[in-house]
């Protein structure tokens, strides 16, 4: 396998561009800042400057940074047949708690084939520990099994070097002991379970170890594939178990070892964790050390995790609290030191059962460890500016008052002048700094302003010349409205004494109309009485006619009288019938004539009962003609009537109407005044906002 040289450290951290929000907590939590690129629209990382924290990953609420470790590798060199033990770093009690032997049955169902405790290699470290200070008698030791701290004091802090302990991790002791003490794996590759990202680093450094592979992705591969660890058996470990050195995995864990050996440990040994405290403690060190105030303690067992490596960044127990991470851990080593406590008076008098075992897995020489000045990597990647370019900097982002620089931490670095290296380096942006943002803004919102009011300027200018040509052209406009109302009014006027005229005419006709009505109706009376008169007539006339069919009766009686006196005058003889035929001849001429003009009278009485007829239909009908004109002269009447009303109405409205002209002539005189005063007001202004732009 390739290993990584000095300029190209193996990325560990990952960032997800998609998923970032520009946000800086990453930088904000990161311990040496950096390795934060936040110069685009993202936080980039630059992994040769990073030494592997992880607080960015626990801090990044959006998942833009995850880590990365080597199980996917792992997995499928499983599956293709690799030779393959796994070492099992102590802190895997905090995360699986009293299943952890578990996860070796489940290693095995893949193809493990063996499963080592490093809490036994963290025995073999303390052994070499002891006799690295007995033999070298450092008055400074700096513990070394966090490989994040080693890779800060490489990178950033190389004057502390000379003070790292130079042994093995307990993870590298487990390798070197399986590869040295155990031939049958000899040959087989080497993947450690732990719980942190940067523990590949130290793998390419010493040149062991070919897979890291993190709690957090086993308990992930478990999840997603629905099984639980219980599902599998508990496989205990190849190698012997460990005492005390169980509770590695915790802060102290190393010193507490040590108080085995010797009971002072405390005394001169300074314990600190986590990244708030451990590297402002480091990085301060060496200046304690260059004035004499250090060292105060002869040994510093330091871890970057608060939690040790229980709450390492591989591990998913950050959200969990302390006891609750220890609990199993510490219940864990008192169960191993009750494996190694002596049982008989025999073992009690010769105690060293541990020794012995230690003895037999330890070498003088095998687990030293040199360590790499990587430096040179911070100093090729950054640049320290000079003072001017500090201030130049410091007038570009506003703050050339002292004052201005905040040190608000905002933008995820200590101070200003940590994100003033930082934009000099092109790791971040003037943009990313609050104050800065809000500088601009205001100048943004002052040159707007100035733009507005340029613009308002040229409008309001543009539109007063508007105003001054519609004021004008209103003021001409106002006197044709004057001149309009005047002859208005008096047409008006002319109009009004019409509709009083019409009201006389209409007055005058009312009363026409009512004598017209009067008139009409006496002639329907006087009509209605010449009806009956001709009803009596028609009715005479009847009579006439039966008293002339009576006459002619009479006249065809006598006309038989006269005939039958003829006959009797013939029977008389000549002398006394002579003179009675002369007689019946007289009465048989007017019987004659008597029918005759009988017959004449009733022709004409005929005639003249049909003229009476006619005469009559007529006189219905004048009647009836009669009573249609008396009702039109009705409607005449009530239209009269509804006209004049309406008339009067006019005659009122049209003297509200000139009464109206007469307020509206004064308006004018006034709207007239106004605007003379207007367009004087109005050229004011034209003058006042032109001057503006010589101000």
């Amino acid at each position: 396998m390739e290993r990584m040289g000095e300029k190209n450290l193996r990325p560990i951290i990952k960032v997800v561009e998609e998923k970032c929000v520009n946000c800086h907590r990453c930088i904000m939590v990161c311990p040496v800042k950096m390795c934060n690129d936040g110069s685009g629209d993202i936080i980039d990382h630059h992994p040769e400057l990073c030494i592997g924290c992880g607080e960015c990953i626990s801090a990044c609420t959006h998942r833009a940074r995850i880590g990365i470790d080597d199980f996917e590798l792992f997995i499928d060199d499983l599956k293709k047949g690799e030779n393959i033990v796994a070492i099992m770093a102590p802190a895997i009690v905090a995360s699986f708690e009293e299943d952890y032997l578990r996860v070796n049955g489940f290693l095995k169902s893949l193809g493990v084939t063996a499963m080592f405790d490093v809490s036994f290699g963290a025995e073999l470290t303390i052994k070499s520990y002891l006799d690295y200070m007995k033999s070298a008698n450092p008055s400074l030791v700096i513990a070394q099994p966090c490989s994040t701290l080693v890779a800060f004091i490489e990178m950033y802090r190389p004057e502390l070097i000379p003070c790292l302990a130079p042994v093995d991790s307990p993870m590298i002791h487990t390798m070197k002991m399986i590869k040295r003490f155990y031939p049958q794996y000899k040959n087989h590759r080497i993947a450690a379970i732990s719980p942190c990202y940067s523990k590949r680093r130290e793998f390419d450094a010493v040149g062991i170890g070919d897979y890291n592979v993190t709690f957090r992705s086993i308990q992930r591969h478990l999840d997603e594939s629905g099984k639980s660890v219980r599902a599998y058996p508990a496989v205990g470990y190849n190698n012997p178990p460990a005492e005390r050195a169980a509770m590695f995995s915790s802060p102290g864990g190393l010193m507490r070892t040590l108080q085995r050996y010797d009971k002072e440990v405390i005394g001169y040994t300074r314990k600190i964790e986590g990244p708030h405290e451990v590297y402002r403690y480091l990085a301060y060190l060496s200046n304690s050390l260059k004035q004499g105030k250090a060292p105060v303690y002869k040994l510093i067992d330091c871890l970057n995790c608060s939690m040790g490596c229980n709450g390492g960044p591989g591990t998913t127990n950050h959200n969990k609290h302390f006891d609750d991470v220890e609990y199993f851990v510490e219940r864990r080593q008192c169960e191993m030191r009750e494996t190694y406590k002596p049982a008989t008076l025999l073992q009690k008098l010769f105690p060293g059962k541990l020794e012995k075992t230690l003895d037999t897995y330890w070498e003088a020489g095998l687990y030293r460890r040199s360590y790499t000045d990587r430096s040179r990597l911070f100093k090729e990647k950054v640049t320290s500016p000079s003072k001017a370019e500090l201030e130049a900097l410091f007038k570009i982002m506003h703050k050339e008052n002292p004052a201005e620089r905040l040190n608000c931490g905002a933008c995820g670095y200590k101070s200003c002048e940590q994100m003033a290296v930082a934009i000099v380096n092109r790791l971040n942006k003037p943009e990313n700094c609050r104050h800065y943002q809000e500088i601009e803004k205001e100048l943004r919102a002052n040159e707007r302003t100035a733009q507005v009011i340029m613009q308002v300027y040229e409008r309001t200018l543009e539109e007063m010349h508007k105003n001054r040509d519609g004021i004008e052209a209103l003021s001409s406009q106002i006197n044709e409205t004057a001149d309009y109302v005047s002859r208005s009014s008096q047409t008006i006027t002319q109009m009004v004494e019409n509709i009083r005229s019409i009201t006389e005419n209409l007055n005058h006709n009312a009363e026409t109309v009512l004598k017209l009505n009067a008139s009409s109706t006496d002639g329907k009376e006087r009509l209605y009485k010449i009806g009956e008169i001709i009803d009596h007539v028609s009715q005479q006339s009847g009579a006439l006619i039966e008293t002339c069919k009576v006459i002619g009766d009479i006249a065809n009686e006598t006309g038989i009288l006269g005939m039958n006196a003829a006959i009797e005058a013939a029977h008389a003889g000549d002398s006394t019938g002579k003179g009675f035929a002369v007689v019946a001849g007289e009465i048989r001429k007017l019987a004659d004539n008597s029918g005759r003009q009988a017959v004449k009278i009733t022709d004409n009485l005929h005639s003249i009962k049909a003229l009476i007829d006619t005469s009559k239909e007529s006189s219905l009908y004048a009647q009836e003609q009669f009573n249609r004109m008396t009702a039109l002269i009705d409607t005449v009447k009530s239209e009269e009537l509804s006209i004049q009303d309406a008339m009067s109405n006019h005659d009122t409205g049209g003297n509200q109407v000139l009464e109206a002209l007469n307020e509206i002539n004064v308006l004018i005189g006034k709207i007239k005044d106004t605007s003379s005063v207007l367009l004087a007001s109005g050229e004011a202004v034209i003058h006042d906002i032109s001057s503006l732009k010589t101000m």
